[in-house]
């Protein structure tokens, strides 16, 4: 294999730690001697080992614990994030990497985390051992993406979504909306909804809709082991809910929710309500959910919610699912925004990927 194919394999181990990492970014590891794999392992879930430890535990069941240890001396390591300097849930791994004799570290990108960025390089080099960085950096980037937007702008990664007609339109002049998009088109977006920390819907969607919030996929339908549970995101609310009984399905089996707004909220257990004074506290909540571990969010309010996050220029994805269908002048579009004075002038996104699913139409734009 050439050095890009293991750092490929790298990377494909590390996603398969995408259900269950998050707020941690997805790392994989490969350890090679010679032009042979000796251990490789991947970050599995939040808290656990990182990707480095695993590929070196791995060594030492695949060969016994003596021998690891004469394959780990002079071995390269392969990984797709720069390896951790600091104390978290774990020990730092450059200190595991000196240890056992790492010859050369290649590592697909810098972590942007301003604690560790360049710091587990500069450690690992003053060590003696070789370090490269920047190979497949825009893949490595691509999958972190959760995680590069956490450390940079300090708030979730966040997407918005919407199901809408042809004509733009989310919903009938009654509020009605069930279903615009056929069973296909939602049943992958209970798969993005098991990929995000946070669901977040405005107070007349909770009110209107009484929506569960939940991801309604089995373990196998999400590639998951039965030793994992199934992700369910945090339920979000911007409004005030007054009593359970206003949206009974997503405060249900004591879920957690979070609720804001400028009034105070609703106190039960697993429901916290932040308050604020600003009238636009968009920014700081989303600050404050990130100070909560919440680092993405799906957004799937209605119109005004949606309006909310693209005029404070607040996502990062717009994911918009198109049925083949026309609803009507009267019904409700997707948004309602202040017209730009000139074309030129509106924003633009940029297409990132088509899919159909049984005639709905998925688009993903980049923000």
């Amino acid at each position: 294999m050439k050095e890009q194919d293991f750092m490929a394999h790298a990377i494909k181990l590390a996603a398969k730690g995408r259900l269950s990492t998050q707020p941690n970014p997805m790392v994989g590891c490969i350890i090679v001697k010679g032009k042979n794999v000796i251990g490789e392992g991947w970050h599995k879930r939040y808290g656990g080992d990182h990707a480095e430890i695993e590929a070196i535990k791995h060594c030492k069941r695949k060969f016994g614990a003596k021998k690891a240890m004469q394959l780990l001396k002079g071995s390269d390591l392969y990984v797709n994030l720069e390896p951790c300097s600091i104390i978290k849930n774990t020990p730092p791994c450059v200190d595991a990497l000196i240890t056992y004799g790492i010859k050369k570290v290649i590592c697909g990108t810098l972590d942007p985390n301003p604690k560790i960025n360049g710091r587990g390089v500069k450690l690992l080099k003053n060590a003696g051992i070789d370090v490269s960085v920047g190979m497949l950096e825009k893949d490595c980037k691509e999958l972190n993406k959760i995680f590069f937007i956490n450390q940079k702008k300090s708030r979730p990664y966040i997407i918005l979504k919407a199901a809408q007609s042809l004509d733009g339109k989310i919903a009938l002049n009654n509020s009605a909306s069930s279903w615009i998009s056929n069973s296909q088109s939602r049943k992958d977006t209970h798969f993005m909804r098991a990929q995000v920390k946070g669901i977040l819907v405005g107070k007349n969607t909770a009110v209107n809709d009484n929506p569960s919030l939940t991801v309604r996929l089995s373990h196998n339908e999400l590639g998951l082991t039965k030793s994992l549970p199934i992700p369910q995101p945090t339920k979000i609310i911007i409004g005030d809910i007054k009593k359970v009984t206003d949206a009974k399905k997503i405060f249900a089996k004591n879920a957690k929710v979070i609720t804001s707004s400028r009034k105070s909220g609703l106190v039960k257990n697993n429901v916290e309500h932040l308050q604020y004074k600003n009238k636009n506290f968009l920014n700081a909540f989303m600050g404050d959910l990130l100070a909560r571990d919440i680092s993405s969010v799906l957004v799937e309010g209605g119109q005004e919610t949606l309006n909310a996050f693209i005029t404070n220029n607040l996502f990062d994805e717009l994911v918009l699912y198109t049925a083949p269908i026309f609803l009507g002048k009267k019904s409700m579009g997707a948004t309602n925004l202040e017209s730009p004075l000139l074309i030129k002038e509106a924003a633009k996104l940029k297409l990132e990927k088509l899919e159909i699913f049984d005639g709905d139409i998925k688009a993903t734009y980049i923000a």
